[in-house]
């Protein structure tokens, strides 16, 4: 039963953590978060301090390789210029990375405690779908997801429907953010370094936001509105939301498996 396998269970203290059978599977924690630029403003719009950009950000940052941040505590992995998949790999990783993203946009759709995420910009479902199908056109047979994304858009669901579950919103949240993130910051370095390997330059839908200026309009307005959200959370719904930022970069990082590879 998925339930059994991926449902996050309820510590003492009422946040998430991953039942050691799911643990001893998992990847080394590297997201594609890596890269990130150097930090903006750590305060919003009302001259407060930025919980996105405060403490949920040292959180990810702590679990950054030494190579991939300045500002990074964990031993050095594999360069990402190293990597070197084919377009079918690139293709599955793409294909699971839709799945992950319709689902946290089905999921931001149909549970109103959501609804401050809605419409942000930063949608990915739609492009990755776009970009799916030029590589069908190109002669590439569409594969079915792959267990990273099947993993991890259970977790999400199970995680959204867990009502019985202290701070799962806060928790959720986490996952929102940093997964969203990661795909903008070191995901787009990522991007571009496999259009010049295996796709001749083309630039995939996947990187593109034709509803706004990434960095400076779309993603200040969805910190700006998880800051909002935060400054109404109790100590302990804060420290769910940030306990929980390992087991974003452990699944979300999991889909580039399908790209870290050597030739």
């Amino acid at each position: 039963m998925i339930a059994a396998a991926l449902l996050l269970a309820s510590s003492a203290q009422g946040a998430l953590v991953t039942p050691p059978s799911c643990a001893a599977r998992a990847t080394p924690p590297r997201m594609y978060a890596a890269f990130a630029k150097e930090p903006v403003a750590a305060v919003g719009p009302d001259g407060m301090p930025s919980f996105v950009q405060t403490e949920m950000r040292g959180a990810a940052m702590a679990l950054h390789t030494k190579d991939q941040s300045k500002e990074g505590k964990q031993p050095a992995q594999k360069p990402v210029n190293a990597w070197e998949p084919g377009q079918a790999d690139y293709l599955q990783f793409l294909v699971d990375s839709r799945h992950v993203y319709s689902t946290l946009e089905e999921l931001v759709d149909k549970y109103d405690a959501l609804a401050q995420y809605r419409n942000s910009g930063l949608e990915r479902a739609e492009a990755l779908e776009m970009d799916i199908q030029w590589f069908k056109e190109q002669g590439h047979t569409e594969p079915a997801v792959g267990q990273q994304g099947t993993t991890y858009a259970a977790l999400l669901r199970e995680l959204a429907a867990a009502s019985n579950v202290p701070y799962h919103w806060q928790i959720f949240t986490c996952h929102f953010y940093n997964f969203y993130f990661a795909h903008t910051a070191g995901g787009r370095m990522i991007g571009k370094m496999m259009s010049d390997k295996l796709l001749d330059g083309h630039k995939l839908n996947f990187y593109k936001w034709p509803m706004g200026n990434v960095d400076k309009e779309l993603l200040p307005g969805l910190r700006n509105k998880i800051d909002a959200e935060a400054a109404t959370w109790t100590p302990e719904q804060k420290a769910a939301c940030l306990k929980e930022t390992a087991n974003t970069f452990r699944y979300g990082g999991s889909l580039l498996q399908h790209i870290s590879r050597r030739g």
